[in-house]
């Protein structure tokens, strides 16, 4: 069952966010890095599935922690989070970016961030 956050409740965890979200940046922008120098070494029969898997074995860890507190990461390259929640009884995101004071947006489920709207 999904979990739903309240405003209060989504700004509670953005100090584990501001912590984690910068590690899953990181080991995203290695894993693409290790991912496209992998691809170019099986196009001349040199592939390194090893490093693609360990290198993604970090950024796959650090996913499931914040995947693990029911929050959804968007865009790990600009740490983009949605929070499942509630407004006016209809299911929406609260709408989230690493940089942001707190979270300050909604958007409808189907809209995506390009439909954030202040809180």
């Amino acid at each position: 069952m999904e979990r739903t956050f309240s405003e209060d409740e989504a700004n509670a965890l953005l100090p584990q966010l501001k912590e984690l979200l910068p590690r899953l940046q990181q080991a995203f922008g290695t894993f693409r890095e290790t991912t496209q120098d992998a691809r170019r070494r099986a196009a001349s029969n040199g592939s390194s599935p090893e490093a693609v898997t360990e290198r993604g074995g970090d950024y796959v860890q650090l996913l499931a922690e914040v995947t693990d507190m029911g929050v959804i990461v968007r865009d790990p390259e600009t740490g983009l989070c949605d929070f499942p929640a509630v407004r006016d009884g209809e299911p929406v995101f609260l709408c989230w970016r690493l940089g942001e004071e707190r979270v300050g947006f909604w958007h409808p489920r189907d809209t995506g961030a390009a439909g954030r709207q202040p809180l």
